[in-house]
Order: structure tokens, then sequence, then C-alpha cells
């Protein structure tokens, strides 16, 4: 009986991941979901072997993706022994999120469906390892600059060794409202952590491919935020 349920939740999870993945399959390359490869592959993997030698070096034990999407990144972690919290709030991505932790046989990854904002941070676990990754720029629109800077400051409140890092730069547009990153991006982004996060040293990781709001290839720059 056990065993025929199963195989029906796994037929059922089948065509709910089908249904969630039209019109433009997934956005991340997660290993175990039978859907067509990832558009974002290229800047998801390269981007993880960017972060994988820092985790590394730091001895992460716990990590939170916060924005994580359909779960790559905490499930990269998860199967080196790394327990991670996936954070997500669009209901289509914790769906594949949940399916893709299951069918990697992984029972250290919590999928969480939860919003981040200023109301639900006391919700939110510390860890060694925090990753904010292509999310920022949506807390500026959404919530305006000096919101999201107060969000980024407890994300690194809760943050024991290292925050991942990177946003949308000059190439989205201005219904964002985001600040103008001169003289660079990568130097306007790297003094904004800087100030913002007290007592982290900061790594620029490269730069690595992302899309604009209209869907066209850019990059952006990683950073690491490491506690001293």
């Amino acid at each position: 009986m056990r065993r025929a349920r199963r195989a029906l939740d796994d037929a059922i999870d089948l065509v709910r991941l089908r249904l969630d993945a039209l019109p433009d399959g997934i956005y991340q390359p997660v290993p175990g979901l039978p859907v067509r490869r990832a558009k974002r592959a290229v800047g998801t993997e390269s981007r993880w072997a960017a972060m994988e030698p820092v985790i590394d070096r730091l001895s992460v034990k716990s990590a939170m993706d916060v924005g994580a999407n359909i779960g790559y990144f905490p499930i990269k972690l998860a199967t080196r022994g790394i327990p991670a919290v996936a954070l997500e709030s669009d209901p289509k991505s914790v769906r594949t999120a949940t399916t893709a932790v299951r069918r990697n046989q992984l029972g250290n990854v919590a999928v969480m469906e939860l919003e981040f904002r200023p109301d639900t941070l006391d919700l939110l676990p510390v860890t060694d390892c925090t990753l904010l990754l292509s999310l920022w720029h949506h807390l500026v629109r959404a919530h305006g600059l000096d919101t999201a800077t107060h969000l980024l400051r407890e994300l690194w409140a809760r943050t024991d060794k290292v925050m991942f890092f990177d946003s949308g730069e000059d190439e989205m547009p201005e219904s964002f409202g985001l600040p103008r990153m001169e003289p660079t991006p990568d130097v306007w982004l790297r003094d904004y952590l800087q100030k913002n996060c007290a007592g982290g040293r900061i790594e620029h990781l490269g730069r690595h491919r992302a899309f604009d709001a209209a869907g066209f290839p850019t990059d952006r720059a990683l950073f690491a935020v490491i506690r001293v």
C-alpha cells in the first residue's frame, strides 16, 4: 500500500512539475528534475563554482538561501552535508523545490514558503552562510532603498560566517528605483556592502551571466561578505 501511494504521489508530482515549468522551462539546473534544461544554467553553475571554495575555506555548517527559486543552491549545499533552508515566496517555485529535494532524497533541506519582508524577519534562523542572490533589486522596488538596506543588515546580523550577494545593476529599468551605481556597479556595490555589513570583509567573486528585466543577457558582480 505504501509503495503504491508513493508511486501515485510521484506521478502527480511529475504532472504538476511539467505544468509549473510551462512555458519557459525551469530557472535553475537542479539535478533530478525531468524537464528541459534551465535557461539560466550557465550563470547559476558559475556562481556555485565561485562560492564553493569560500564555503570550504570557512567550514560552513549551515546555510539559508533567501529567494531560493527552485532550490539549486540549497540542494548543492545539502549534497555536501550542509543543512540548508530554501526560503521562497512563489508557490510554483516552492512546489518544484520540494519535488527536487524529494527526488534527490535529501533529508537536510527545509523548503519554506515565505515572503522576505520586515515583518517576517524574526522567523529566519541564524546560519553560517546566507545567500542573497538576484533579490536585492526586487526588495528596493517593493520596499524602497532604506527598507531594502534594513533587510540586508538584518540578514547580515543572522550570518555567522559569510553572505553571498549579487543584484541587478544598471541594466534594470528606472521602475526598480535603484540608485545610480557610480563610478561602476562593482565599486558601488562593494562600498554599499562594506558600509552596511559591519565587521565584514568583501571579496569580489567575478562577474556572472544573468538576464535583465526584459530577458536579455547581461552579467552581474558576485560578492562574498566574510565575517572577521
